[in-house]
C-alpha cells in the first residue's frame, strides 16, 4: 500500500506547483481556532494564494479516494500545515521544496502522545509507527514554550532545532480581547440562561472505551447562581446529566468557552495550558490516575507541574472551582509558555504568532 501510494504520487508531483497553502485537520466537526486564523492570515497578507482545508479521516476503505485527494494537493501546494499525524504527509517522498509545518491542535501536554505513547494500551504499535512513518516529513514543529518543546523533541521524534518558538495561533485568539468578548457574546445569545451566572467548565480527557462521570459533578454543582457547562471530546460516547444547573456545550469549542468561564475543572487535558493565558481558576480532578498512567502516561510530574489544586472527588473539585480565587500563574507560563509570555507575565500587545508561523512557510 504505502509502495503504490509513493508511485502514485510521484507522478502526480511532476504537475505544476500553484500558489496554494493546504491545511489538514483530524477535528471531525469544525474548523479548529489556529487553522481559522491561519486561513485568515494568508488570505489577508498573500491573497494572490489560495487555502485548501481537508479534514482527514481514519484509514479505511472509504479513506483510499480521499487520500487521492490529500496527495494531489500535497504534490502542488507550496506549503502545507497540519494539526496531528496525517498519513500521505509522513508515508510519502515529498519535493524539497514543500514546507510542511506541524501546528499540534494543543498549546502543551500534559499526557504521552505520538512516539511517547507508543507500545501503550491507547497509543500506537511501534511497529505499526515504524512502518507507517509517524510524525515524518516535517519542515518545522511550533511550540509555545520550553517544557511543550522538549515534549514535542520526544514525541514526534525529531532534533531540537525542528521545534521552533513561534507559539500557536490560538493564543492570538485568547488574548484578543476584541474576539474574546465577541465570541462570548455568541455563546450568550445561544445560551442566555447563562447570563449573571458563574460559570464552571468542565473539559475531560477523553478516554477510549471509557466513560468520564460527568453524573457526579452535576450532583455535586450546589450552587443556585452557577451552572455547570460540560464540553465533551467530540468522540466521547458517555452519559450526560439534564438539568437546570448544566449545559451541554457541544455548540462551541473549548477555546470558545474559555471567554465564559470562571472555573474550569479537568484532569490530563491541555487546554489548562489555554486557561493560564485567561487567567482562568483551573482545578484538577484525576480521578482515574493509576488507569490512566497505565493505559497511556504522562508527559509530565504532574503532582509538580500543574498550575492548579489536585483534588479527590467530585465533590471537592466542584466545591473548589467555586471558591478559588484568581491564580498567580507566571510561574507556570515562565516555564511552559515563555515563547509567547514575558518572564511568565503576559504580553502587553499582540504575541503575533500566526504572523510568524505564515512567514516560516516561506511563500512566494
Amino acid at each position: 500500500m504505502v509502495g503504490g501510494a509513493r508511485l502514485l504520487y510521484s507522478g502526480m508531483k511532476l504537475l505544476p506547483v500553484r500558489r496554494k497553502v493546504v491545511l489538514i485537520t483530524r477535528e471531525p466537526k469544525r474548523i479548529t481556532i489556529d487553522f481559522a486564523m491561519l486561513k485568515e492570515s494568508i488570505q489577508r497578507d498573500y491573497p494572490d494564494h489560495s487555502v485548501v482545508l481537508i479534514k482527514h479521516k481514519k484509514l479505511s476503505f472509504a479513506y483510499a479516494a480521499k487520500a487521492v485527494r490529500e496527495m494531489y494537493h500535497l504534490a502542488t501546494c507550496q506549503a502545507c500545515v497540519v494539526d496531528g499525524y496525517i498519513i500521505p504527509v509522513s508515508i510519502l517522498n515529498h519535493r524539497e521544496q514543500l514546507r510542511i509545518a506541524q501546528v499540534w491542535h494543543a498549546l502543551g501536554a500534559i499526557k504521552n502522545f505520538g512516539h511517547l505513547a507508543s507500545g501503550t494500551r491507547e497509543g500506537p504499535h511501534p511497529k505499526v509507527a515504524e512502518i507507517m512513518q509517524m510524525h515524518k516529513q516535517y519542515t518545522f514543529i511550533t511550540a509555545a514554550g520550553s517544557v511543550p518543546a522538549e515534549i514535542y523533541t520526544a514525541a514526534f521524534g525529531v532534533p531540537h532545532e525542528a521545534v521552533c518558538p513561534l507559539g500557536m495561533p490560538r493564543v492570538d485568539y485568547l488574548l484578543d480581547e476584541g474576539r474574546m468578548a465577541a465570541r462570548r457574546a455568541e455563546i450568550l445569545k445561544a445560551y442566555p440562561q447563562l447570563e449573571g451566572r458563574k460559570v464552571v467548565l468542565y473539559a475531560p480527557t477523553f478516554r477510549r472505551g471509557r466513560h468520564i462521570p460527568y453524573t457526579q459533578l452535576a450532583t455535586a454543582m450546589r450552587d443556585p447562581e452557577a451552572t455547570l457547562v460540560l464540553v465533551p471530546h467530540p468522540l466521547d460516547k458517555s452519559s450526560l446529566p439534564e438539568g437546570d444547573h448544566v449545559v451541554i456545550g457541544r455548540s462551541f469549542g473549548v477555546l470558545d468557552w474559555l471567554s465564559i468561564a470562571d472555573a474550569l475543572i479537568t484532569d490530563y487535558s491541555a487546554v489548562a495550558y489555554e486557561a493560564t493565558l485567561r487567567d482562568i481558576p483551573l482545578v484538577f480532578w484525576p480521578y482515574d490516575m493509576d488507569e490512566y498512567i497505565g493505559a497511556r502516561g504522562l508527559a509530565i510530574d504532574y503532582d509538580a507541574e500543574v498550575p492548579g489544586p489536585v483534588v479527590e472527588t467530585a465533590a471537592e473539585a466542584m466545591e473548589t472551582a467555586l471558591t478559588f480565587e484568581t491564580p498567580d500563574y507566571t510561574e507556570f507560563r515562565s516555564k511552559h509558555l515563555d515563547y509567547v509570555t514575558e518572564d511568565g507575565a503576559l504580553p502587553e500587545g499582540d504575541p503575533a504568532c500566526t504572523e510568524a508561523i505564515v512567514k516560516a512557510l516561506e511563500l512566494r
